[in-house]
């Protein structure tokens, strides 16, 4: 028998909880070798991984989720959970049926999916920043920043021209090379010549199949990697930087938070026990 959740009913442990404008934001703990039965929400909602890593089944469909993973559940999606052996935190944003429904309007709509970077994931660094140091106008800002993101996803869903295709074998043997070696020094060059096409063609192809260029899945997953770093308390900010191969402290401390929404330091802060 498949669990439907009433709004507002989660499974783990909820440490602390806000509503504003339409939207439940909560942060919740589950113990490591959890596993979560097969069920649905009543309600849909983003689900953005703090730290710790866990699967996720849905559909046909297993993900791996793991920090900085930026999720969506529509309401009524038949979902379960597996977690690994350290305990997770995730960053919830529940979202009332209400607030994808406009008068004249047709309503809002957006498909399941996830997200490892990007503007999305900015939105919700964001939202999360705001719900861990609320003031009296915090309300209003997370109204605005929930109500952007969902903006931003549903542009993505109704735009034809983001359907994603399959791509070509080349195309995912550079995706996987740059996942590989991104902490080294790669070039277009490079990669071109061991998937076997010309360098125009790798750019090209590769903008329009993952939505970044190569350069920028590098950064990002560099700082990926800085952000699973971070997580730990044995290694300055300026080693981490190293490690993850900024030039100095200060480009890395730029690209972080930009990317990311907020320093390296206030990460730190937020997402150690």
């Amino acid at each position: 028998m498949n669990l439907h959740l009433a709004t507002g009913d989660f499974f783990g442990e909820t440490l602390r909880q806000f509503d504003a404008g339409g939207f439940g934001l909560s942060e919740t703990r589950y113990l490591p070798r959890t596993t979560l039965p097969r069920h649905s929400h009543e309600s849909h909602y983003f689900g953005f991984v703090l730290r710790g890593f866990y699967r996720e089944r849905f559909e046909r469909t297993v993900r791996s989720c793991e920090p900085s993973t930026l999720l969506y559940h529509p309401a009524g999606e038949l979902h379960s959970q597996q977690f690994d052996q350290t305990a997770v935190r995730l960053f919830r944003i529940e979202v009332r049926p209400q607030r994808l429904q406009y008068p004249a309007r047709p309503n809002v709509s957006i498909t399941g999916r996830d997200f490892r970077g990007g503007s999305h994931v900015q939105l919700t660094q964001k939202l999360y920043h705001e719900f861990r140091e609320r003031d009296a106008v915090s309300h209003l800002v997370i109204e605005g920043l929930a109500l952007e993101l969902i903006a931003s996803l549903a542009r993505d869903t109704a735009d034809p021209k983001k359907t994603l295709r399959q791509p070509p074998r080349w195309l995912n043997q550079a995706h996987d090379l740059v996942l590989s070696r991104y902490l080294g020094s790669l070039t277009l060059g490079e990669i071109a010549a061991v998937v076997g096409v010309h360098p125009i063609t790798l750019a090209r192809e590769f903008q329009r199949a993952f939505g970044c260029t190569v350069g920028q899945m590098v950064r990002r997953e560099r700082i990926k990697f800085a952000c699973r770093k971070l997580q730990a308390a044995d290694e300055s900010i300026a080693e981490i930087a190293t490690a993850s191969g900024f030039y100095d402290q200060s480009h890395f401390a730029r690209t972080f938070k930009k990317l990311m929404g907020l320093t390296p330091a206030i990460y730190r802060t937020y997402h150690q026990d």
